[in-house]
């Protein structure tokens, strides 16, 4: 009966078979089909007529195998583990082939009929075609392979840069560098780096990192003289929405981004003396509080500090705050110039030429004898970052597998001295000029603003971002103006 209907429905189990969306099967001892439904033969390919009392067994048909492409008609066959006690019950994932000879997965769910005597007669089998799903499976498998693939070459292609492969020298004045960016490498403590601009600083900041303990979080730089001092706070530390005109947002801020990494905090003496009180205030209580906000919120970043000022110079003349010197130098790493370990521009430029071979269609070979005497001439004012941009000038502009000498920027040639046949001197090349005058202009501007970027932007009449593109191409550092 159906809801007190008196009607009494008398189904067949082959109409009730035949409409289950799902492939029923029933095999006995001899692993031969006593029931054979439609959904079966729709994944399989075989009708009834063709299994059904022709003393086939399933494995003869469908030649199925397991997810490894193992053979499943012997001991491996789920079916004859339960007929034989091994398994109550089984479910199989397989791969069979259909009557068309393409291949087609299924899920098989295993189930055992007993008689009377509680000994298992038969074994029920529901299968459901996955095809389309293990197609999903294989292509997300795929997929998660390729990206894995992708992050560890990524992080080799890091390695090779930041890794101390990157820090080539053999100038014992770089023998201490080493040792204290190895120590930095076993510890979480805070780390103060001096050195020229261009010299490696960040270079050395990212090898600690991506040896370091924080090797696994997020590497944060900030340049501290390229924010104003109404911004870096913000930027720092945060802000919550409506702090100032303009915060429409909350922003977590840098700190907060390099959590349980490292953040670098580049020209930290550029920094406003009231903006270093609170940096030191997070160092000491690894808490920080959004600019607008009353509530401190934790932090846990390494710090690393870089200053191309002379370190004592600048703690003695109050550009560091002696409390926050000491908070930050618990290692200290010194960088000379390029100009002090010349005997590292063979190996620095190899390792430039090796590094823009495989950024650039041209491939380098050999360096003609007369590039080693321009490279060993020049002072290198700006350091190794102004040798690293000479080579990959000299790819950009050159062809062919040597790099020759008028391949350089015009600045590095226009070092040597050429003698004219009645002893005078050769006139200045004209770029060597225009770059001498103009570097002689902006050293006197940031003189006559006691070292202030922005007002000597002002007094030179152009915008603070010119200059600071102006003072990077030509190498300059503030705190190489002249003494008032």
């Amino acid at each position: 009966m159906l809801n007190g209907d008196p009607t009494v429905f008398h189904l067949e189990l082959e109409d009730i078979l035949s409409n289950t969306l799902d492939g029923v099967f029933l095999l006995d001892r001899q692993r031969r089909f006593i029931i054979f439904n439609s959904a079966c033969e729709r994944i399989t390919g075989y009708s009834r007529s063709d299994l059904l009392g022709s003393q086939c067994r399933c494995h003869s048909v469908t030649e199925c195998e397991d997810e490894w492409g193992r053979n499943l008609s012997g001991r491996l066959c789920p079916g004859m583990q339960i007929f034989t006690g091994q398994l109550p019950s089984a479910k199989q994932r397989m791969r069979i082939r259909h009557r068309e000879g393409r291949h087609v997965w299924i899920e098989t769910n295993y189930t055992p009929m007993k008689d009377r005597e509680g000994q298992v007669a038969c074994v029920l089998g529901v299968m459901r075609d996955i095809t389309e799903a293990k197609d999903k499976e294989d292509q997300l498998r795929e997929t998660t392979q390729n990206l894995r693939e992708e992050v560890e070459r990524l992080r080799a292609e890091i390695h090779r840069q930041y890794g101390f492969g990157s820090m080539v020298s053999r100038s014992p004045k770089m023998r201490q560098v080493f040792e204290r960016v190895r120590a930095a490498c076993t510890n979480s403590s805070s780390v103060l780096i001096g050195g020229e601009s261009g010299a490696g600083k960040e270079v050395v900041a990212r090898t600690i990192h991506h040896h370091g303990l924080q090797k696994d979080g997020p590497f944060v730089p900030l340049n501290a003289s390229a924010l104003s001092k109404d911004l870096i706070e913000s930027e720092l530390f945060g802000h919550v929405k409506g702090a100032f005109t303009g915060a429409s947002i909350d922003f977590e801020g840098l700190f907060r981004a390099a959590e349980d990494g490292t953040i670098f905090l580049d020209e930290i003496a550029e920094m406003p003396s009231e903006t270093q009180a609170k940096l030191l205030r997070a160092l000491q209580d690894k808490r920080v509080r959004p600019v607008g906000s009353s509530r401190e919120v934790p932090v846990n970043a390494r710090v690393i500090a870089a200053t191309n000022r002379n370190i004592a110079d600048a703690v003695a003349g109050g550009r560091i705050r002696k409390d926050l010197y000491y908070r930050l130098s618990v290692i200290t790493i010194e960088v000379p110039a390029l100009r002090e370990r010349k005997d590292d521009i063979p190996f620095l430029v190899e390792h430039f030429v090796s590094q823009f071979n495989t950024q650039s269609l041209r491939q380098v070979k050999t360096i003609h004898p007369d590039v080693w005497r321009l490279l060993l001439q020049y002072d290198w004012p700006g350091n190794v970052r102004e040798l690293q941009n000479a080579i990959e000038s000299a790819f950009a502009i050159g062809s062919g597998p040597e790099l020759e000498p008028v391949d350089l920027p015009d600045l590095v040639r226009g070092e040597t001295i050429q003698i004219h046949e009645d002893g005078e001197r050769a006139a200045q090349p004209l770029d060597e000029m225009l770059a001498s005058v103009e570097r002689r202009a902006i050293l006197t501007a940031l003189q006559r603003a006691g070292g202030q970027r922005s007002r000597a932007a002002r007094l030179m009449g152009v915008s603070r971002s010119r200059l600071y593109r102006r003072m990077q191409m030509l190498a300059i550092d503030d705190g190489q103006a002249p003494e008032s």
